[in-house]
């Protein structure tokens, strides 16, 4: 049996020859093609499904053309448009161009002639792809660091702790071994996980005193807060979701949702560790820190409650490969609150 590549074509077609159609000359060299025959049609479809090429099929060149290879190009702009037909000028050549057209095939044309042309623009289709991915990466760290900058802005005091989150939350990276696409999902939701606390009023934030119960159960917003803000970024629902559930604990007391053990998402997990930590050993406008002796030995206290227990084992087997002094003693302590 002959091998169907798997190429995703969508052939426009509005007139048909006497002769053998478009669809049924790439049938012959096994490609898989949908057609379609107006304007309309095309844009449905093209919506609907992800092409990797369009063959735009015509028996002259008009405006309509144009306007179709426009619409498409400022809807979709890495899917490749190859203009096919008899009457394709020089000048024909730099309106298509202009529009967003960028191969042509002449008729008649050989068979042998389409695999390349169809290799080349999906080559040039995933370099196009790749190109437009690292301006969007580029433009969405940009607006990453500004949410940072405000969040910091308004409460100085934790200045920098997200970025020392960062830092621990990749030490557990490296110990678990993630991929590349893990690490960096676990590194903006290490560097967002309180953007939530934007939406907190200064009296509470920014509050040296033990804070009312009123107040306590306000500032347990900021993950559902900070989750909301996240999520309004298509490409960041998964980090949306770690932001919310970074306060849940292991025992099922945290909040906003009391999940439990593994059910709560495994990046969240490792946030609460780390958030933890770098609270303990950091200044805060309520407290002084402690030393890294004693954060080690109420991170232990609480495992199995508050923390995963295996993950606060390999984190404190990474803090130990740091060279940090941390002594192997077992002290029983209160619950901390974080």
């Amino acid at each position: 049996m002959e091998q169907i590549l798997e190429n995703k074509i969508l052939i426009i077609e509005n007139y048909r020859p006497s002769n053998c159609g478009f669809k049924e000359k790439l049938n012959e060299l096994n490609f898989r093609s949908i057609i379609c025959t107006t304007p309309e049609q095309a844009l449905e479809h093209i919506r609907e499904k992800q092409f990797d090429i369009i063959f735009y099929k015509q028996k002259e060149f008009n405006e309509e053309n144009l306007q179709l290879i426009s619409q498409i190009q400022n809807l979709f702009l890495e899917i490749p448009i190859i203009l096919v037909s008899k009457l394709i000028t020089p000048d024909h050549m730099r309106l298509a161009i202009r529009a967003g057209s960028y191969d042509f095939l002449h008729e008649p044309f050989e068979l042998h002639e389409i695999p390349s042309l169809i290799a080349r623009n999906v080559e040039r289709k995933q370099i196009t792809r790749i190109n437009i991915l690292k301006k969007q990466s580029k433009i969405l760290m940009k607006a990453i660091k500004a949410l940072i900058a405000a969040m910091e802005a308004k409460d100085e005091y934790t200045s920098g702790h997200s970025m020392r989150v960062v830092k621990y939350a990749m030490m557990l990276a490296d110990k678990l071994n993630l991929s590349q696409e893990d690490r960096f999902f676990l590194q903006l939701s290490a560097a967002l996980h309180d953007i939530g606390k934007i939406g907190m009023p200064d009296e509470i934030l920014k509050k040296s005193a033990t804070l009312k119960e009123m107040e306590f159960l306000y500032m347990k917003e900021h993950p559902v807060i900070g989750s909301k803000i996240v999520s309004e970024i298509d490409d960041l629902k998964e980090v949306a979701a770690v932001i919310k559930h970074h306060h849940e604990r292991y025992d099922g007391a945290g909040y906003p949702d009391g999940l439990t053990g593994e059910v709560i998402p495994l990046f969240a997990r490792i946030l609460a560790i780390v958030d933890a930590y770098e609270s303990l050993v950091s200044d805060r406008i309520y407290r002084k820190s402690i030393d890294i002796d004693d954060a080690v030995k109420i991170l232990r206290h609480n495992a199995g409650t508050q923390f995963d227990p295996s993950l606060v084992e390999l984190f404190i087997e990474e803090l130990k490969k740091k060279n940090l002094k941390i002594s192997e003693q077992k002290l029983e302590l209160f619950e901390q609150k974080f």
